[in-house]
């Protein structure tokens, strides 16, 4: 009985830490969208923190994956278009998960506000 409840207080310990670690990080280093964004800068924020964010951070600073900030001084916006759509390297192709609407916001969402 004794080692049952110290495996149930081990997996709370965890859980309580892992909860903790996702609200740290969900809630430091967001972007703030400016006062006068349009509906599609608001939707590529929220593509943003549902597909990107988890590897390229909160904040577009990286992560797993690469930093984001200033990308248009490294990709053109096609560029960018066709690693979201096709993927590269580690990253994951979006055309199947993703209309041509999110994908347009995002991007423009990543060059414009992060």
């Amino acid at each position: 009985m004794v080692g049952l409840v110290r495996f149930h207080r081990r997996w709370l310990l965890i859980v309580l830490l892992l909860a903790v670690a996702l609200l740290s990080a969900a809630c430091s280093g967001e972007v703030a969208l400016p006062d006068d964004a349009d509906d599609e800068l608001i939707a590529g924020s929220v593509v943003f923190r549902a597909r990107c964010a988890q590897c390229h951070g909160v904040d577009g600073g990286g992560g797993i994956g690469l930093s984001l900030r200033e990308i248009e001084s490294r990709l053109s916006d096609e560029e960018q278009r066709s690693v979201v759509v096709d993927g590269r390297r580690r990253m994951p192709s979006f055309k199947n998960s993703l209309s041509t609407e999110d994908i347009d916001a995002v991007v423009r969402y990543t060059r414009e506000v992060l």
